[in-house]
């Protein structure tokens, strides 16, 4: 076989050299992310595995999926670490006050989920099945419109982590729905 090979056949799907071609497999190569990105990736199955233990409690006290639990902790892990970065980022100090606004706040959200889900299940032990499928439905609206928030909250996050002002990427977001709205 002839030396480079593997380097002339890459070349023929446009890859300019290993190195191209690694980037293309790990895009996190690019922003230095793949050290965090495997310790996640080595920590999700045993965090899933040891929370699946968790998991009927959290179904039976806030009447979502455990996998539902995950991706929403990570939501707020991901606002906690991203506002974390964007205040060091802002040269605003860390305060304990700001903290416990965040763990109130998560509290607030964990009872907005769980009171619908409450009383759907005080209905259907009733037999009110219209009435459970509200506060079904009710949950599902309130649980959608809390990943919004804290979606919104992450973006915001984000923008002042790259040096934006605060409302780029909302505006940019804002500006793409209202061109549905009007397209």
């Amino acid at each position: 076989m002839k030396k480079g090979w593997f380097v002339q056949m890459l070349a023929t799907y446009d890859y300019h050299g290993l190195i191209n071609f690694f980037e293309s497999l790990a895009p996190s190569v690019r922003y230095s992310l793949t050290k965090p990105l495997l310790v996640l990736s080595v920590l999700y199955p045993g965090i899933t595995a040891f929370t699946a233990m968790f998991f009927p409690a959290v179904e039976a006290t806030l009447g979502i999926s455990g996998p539902a639990f995950i991706a929403m902790s990570a939501a707020f892990i991901m606002e906690l670490a991203s506002g974390l970065a964007a205040s060091h980022i802002s040269k605003q100090q860390f305060s304990s006050l700001r903290l416990s606004r965040f763990t109130f706040k998560v509290f607030i959200y964990l009872v907005i989920i769980a009171v619908p889900y409450h009383w759907q299940e005080n209905f259907l032990a009733r037999h009110k099945e219209f009435m459970a499928a509200v506060f079904d439905w009710l949950q599902s609206v309130l649980i959608v419109q809390i990943a919004f928030e804290n979606i919104i909250s992450i973006l915001e996050n984000l923008a002042v982590i790259t040096g934006k002002d605060k409302t780029a990427w909302i505006n940019k977001i804002k500006d793409k729905l209202t061109s549905l709205y009007n397209g």
